[in-house]
């Protein structure tokens, strides 16, 4: 589908928005192209799945990283007021991580996975997976950020939408060699093994996932090539620390 001037006046921005390092700006941008009423989830282009994708990952990213680092800080200190004081900190970037976490699964993959926007053409299941790898990865960083019932409530919820975009996997037209399916491999198995605490099934799924995919590189052309064999090679690497982690860990 032919994009108008003024969407791709807005694809422009969202993509110079992204070489700025400006990624809330590339949000904002790509979330008119997300409300447009005239561009169904059969229509969306893959670079604009990427953009989408590339935007709130940075944003994403950016929470992550200072809730890893005062996290250890309050860990490292003592107890006083400068520990509560962190901790409190720490409570602030949680909200605004989880306020992310709950734009992206009511704001993005819910527009593609529910409701007239859903896809239903040649690549819908394609377009799915996608949709809801996003939701798991999304909901894997809440349980990483917090503790107790949330924990648990952001854990389910990953793992559930995991299970429908690997359900998908199987029963679609996703081949194994296919760059999607392949990442969905890699972070669901990390969610089995960070997360999940079932390191047995994150190394059954990583370990498939390459197996599968190596047999049938041949026949993939360079592009694909090029993506498929970089998930691949972090599947392996994954399998490869999680070999030398001992036994008791």
């Amino acid at each position: 589908m032919a994009r108008t001037p003024q969407q791709n006046d807005i694809i422009a921005l969202a993509k110079l928005a992204e070489q700025a390092e400006r990624y809330e700006d590339m949000v904002a941008e790509m979330k008119k192209i997300v409300q447009d009423p005239s561009i169904k989830g059969d229509d969306l282009q893959n670079e604009e799945r990427n953009l989408i994708s590339v935007g709130y990952k940075n944003v994403m990213s950016a929470r992550r990283t200072s809730w890893r680092t005062i996290d250890a800080a309050a860990a490292a200190e003592e107890e006083g007021p400068k520990k509560e004081a962190l901790l409190k900190y720490k409570e602030t970037i949680s909200t605004e991580l989880y306020a992310i976490i709950t734009e992206v699964s009511n704001e993005i993959v819910k527009t593609y996975t529910e409701g007239d926007k859903k896809p239903t053409g040649e690549h819908s299941g394609e377009i799915l997976v996608f949709f809801y790898k996003l939701d798991g990865d999304y909901n894997r960083y809440g349980a990483e950020a917090s503790s107790g019932e949330k924990r648990e409530e952001f854990k389910n919820a990953a793992r559930a939408a995991y299970e429908k975009a690997d359900e998908l996997c199987k029963t679609g037209s996703l081949h194994e060699t296919n760059p999607i399916r392949l990442g969905l491999a890699l972070n669901f198995s990390v969610f089995y093994y960070e997360i999940d605490n079932k390191k047995d099934l994150a190394t059954e799924l990583a370990t498939a996932a390459f197996d599968n995919a190596i047999d049938k590189l041949e026949v993939l052309g360079e592009d694909e090539y090029r993506d498929s064999t970089l998930i691949m090679q972090l599947l392996k690497d994954n399998l490869q620390l999680w070999q030398d982690v001992p036994a008791d860990n």
